[in-house]
């Protein structure tokens, strides 16, 4: 009986804890994977993540704000100002980037990212196939 019980709790506690797993800080709204051919042969891509725009929390100051609110906005986190989450998205990017190779057949040998490059909400890998 103890063991059935242990294990209920167990289950439970296990259970609970993915539940409350939060969400993802971003959601991705776009993903694009560019290649050509560079001169020498290489075979080269660009892959560009975009993320949501996330809405700002605005405060009014014609009125008093509560300690909710008020902790609510300063703990509000963006992608455009977040090195955390810059680094979140970009590790995303890496597996999308992955994905996105393996379904077109590209770079098969395996590639090398040789620069990233951020601008507002989007990330963007360069490199090129190692075939």
């Amino acid at each position: 009986m103890k063991k059935l019980t242990f294990f209920v709790f167990l289950s439970l506690l296990v259970i609970s804890g993915c539940a409350s797993q939060p969400d993802e800080p971003f959601t991705i709204a776009d993903k694009k994977l560019h290649t050509r051919l560079a001169d020498n042969g290489e075979k080269l891509f660009a892959f560009i993540v975009t993320v949501e725009k996330q809405a700002r929390v605005k405060l009014d100051t014609r009125k008093e704000i509560s300690r909710t609110e008020f902790k609510m906005f300063l703990n509000e986190e963006h992608i455009e100002d977040s090195p955390a989450l810059k680094l979140a998205l970009e590790e995303r990017a890496v597996k999308l980037l992955k994905v996105a190779l393996k379904e077109r057949s590209y770079c098969q040998q395996g590639y090398d990212i040789a620069e990233v490059y951020w601008k507002e909400r989007k990330v963007q890998l360069r490199g090129k196939c190692r075939d």
